[in-house]
C-alpha cells in the first residue's frame, strides 16, 4: 500500500545517504585504490555495481537490460530516464572497464534496453579488495618484493606486462570504436594503464635485486640498445608469438596499437617501426612491406640473432655467440665512418 512504499523510499533515501558518508571515509586497500585515482565513482556507480556483483554471482546469466539496473536503483521512471547516462559508453563505470555490454556487442544507441554485466577485472577489483580488508594492509606498509630466481622468470613477468598491454589495446582500438563520436574527456583503457605503470615499477624494483640481473639478455638489450619499454614489448609480442603460435609475423599496424594508449599515442608511436627507430637500424627488427615505401603496410618480424639471443640458445653451427654479435652491432652502431 501507499503507506508501505513510502516508508520504503524513505529507508531506501536513508541508506543512500549512508552509502554516501562511508565512502567518502573509507580507505580502498586493494585494486579500487587506482581506479578511485582515475575516475569519479560516485555512490550511485557503486550500487549499479552491486546490483552487477549480486547478478555475477547469484544467476546463472551475468548480465542485465539497463532499464533493470537502473530500476533496481531508482524507484521513479523519472529517475532511470535522468540517469541513464550513468550507463554510458563514456561514463566512469564504463570507461574505467568495470562494466561491459554483453559479449563485447556494439554500442547500442539506447543504454536502457542493452544488456551489461560486470567485467572479469571487475569481479578481480571486488575480490582483491575483500582480500586486503582481511589481510589488514595498510598503504604504510608497502609490499616487499624479491629479485628473480633466473631469468625464464624475467621474460614470464615481461609476458604478464606485455598482456596488459594487449588488453589496453582491445579495449582502446575496437573495431567498432575508431570512427565513433567522441563526446567526454574519459578516456577507454586508463585504468589498465594504470595497472602498467605499476607492474614496470615491480619489473624494476625486482630487477635491481636480483643478482646479475643487469646481465639478463633482455634487460641488457634494452638498456644497451636504447629502447624504450613500449619497444621492447613489441619484442617481446613477436617472441612469444613465434614460441606459442609458431608465427613469427605480426602486422606493423598492429605492433604500434599494442603499445599506444589512446589515437594520440599511435600516431607518435607509428615512427617506432621506421627505419631510423632503434629497432630497425640495429636489425632487431626487420619488415617486409606490402607497398614499398610505406612501413604500416607490412609485418614485421625478429632477426635470428635477436631470437638467440633472448632465449638464450646457440645454434650448433654457429661460431659466433649471441652475446658477442650483440656486442660487434653496438660497435658498428657507435662507429661515426662509413
Amino acid at each position: 500500500d501507499r503507506d508501505a512504499r513510502t516508508r520504503l523510499r524513505r529507508r531506501s533515501k536513508n541508506k543512500t545517504e549512508h552509502l554516501a558518508r562511508d565512502l567518502k571515509g573509507y580507505e580502498f586497500r586493494g585494486p579500487f585504490v587506482d581506479v578511485m585515482k582515475s575516475f569519479p565513482l560516485a555512490p550511485d556507480h557503486f550500487q549499479i555495481l552491486a546490483v552487477l556483483l549480486q547478478q555475477q554471482l547469484r544467476c546463472e546469466d551475468p548480465a542485465l537490460a539497463g532499464r533493470l539496473i537502473l530500476s533496481s536503483v531508482f524507484s521513479s521512471a523519472y529517475e532511470v530516464l535522468t540517469r541513464a547516462d550513468l550507463l554510458h559508453r563514456d561514463g566512469p563505470l564504463r570507461s574505467s572497464g568495470l562494466v561491459v555490454l554483453e559479449e563485447d556487442e556494439e554500442d547500442p544507441e539506447d543504454n536502457l534496453e542493452a544488456r551489461f554485466q560486470l567485467s572479469p577485472e571487475g569481479l578481480l577489483l571486488f575480490q582483491g579488495e575483500i582480500t586486503g580488508d582481511r589481510s589488514r594492509r595498510t598503504a604504510s606498509k608497502p609490499e616487499v618484493v624479491g629479485g628473480y630466481a633466473n631469468y625464464r622468470e624475467f621474460l614470464v613477468e615481461l609476458r604478464a606486462i606485455h598482456n596488459l598491454y594487449r588488453r589496453r589495446s582491445e579495449q582502446v582500438f575496437h573495431q567498432d570504436r575508431w570512427n565513433s563520436l567522441r563526446e567526454s574527456t574519459h578516456e577507454p583503457g586508463h585504468s589498465i594503464s594504470l595497472r602498467i605503470e605499476t607492474a614496470w615499477k615491480r619489473l624494476r624494483t625486482r630487477l635491481e635485486r636480483t643478482e646479475n640481473g643487469a646481465a639478463y639478455p633482455a634487460a641488457r638489450l634494452l638498456r644497451e640498445y636504447g629502447l624504450s619499454e613500449a619497444e621492447l614489448i613489441m619484442v617481446i609480442h613477436l617472441l612469444f608469438k613465434e614460441l606459442f603460435e609458431g608465427n613469427a609475423y605480426a602486422d606493423v599496424a598492429e605492433l604500434c596499437k599494442l603499445v599506444s594508449g589512446s589515437e594520440v599515442e599511435l600516431l607518435l608511436n607509428s615512427r617506432l617501426a621506421g627505419e631510423q627507430g632503434p629497432l630497425i637500424k640495429s636489425e632487431i627488427l626487420a619488415i617486409e612491406p606490402m607497398l614499398e615505401g610505406r612501413v604500416l603496410t607490412g609485418e614485421a618480424y625478429l632477426s635470428n640473432w635477436a631470437v638467440n639471443y633472448l632465449l638464450g640458445a646457440v645454434a650448433p653451427n654457429e661460431d659466433i655467440r649471441p652475446d658477442e654479435r650483440l656486442d660487434w652491432h653496438l660497435y658498428l652502431a657507435q662507429l661515426k665512418d662509413t
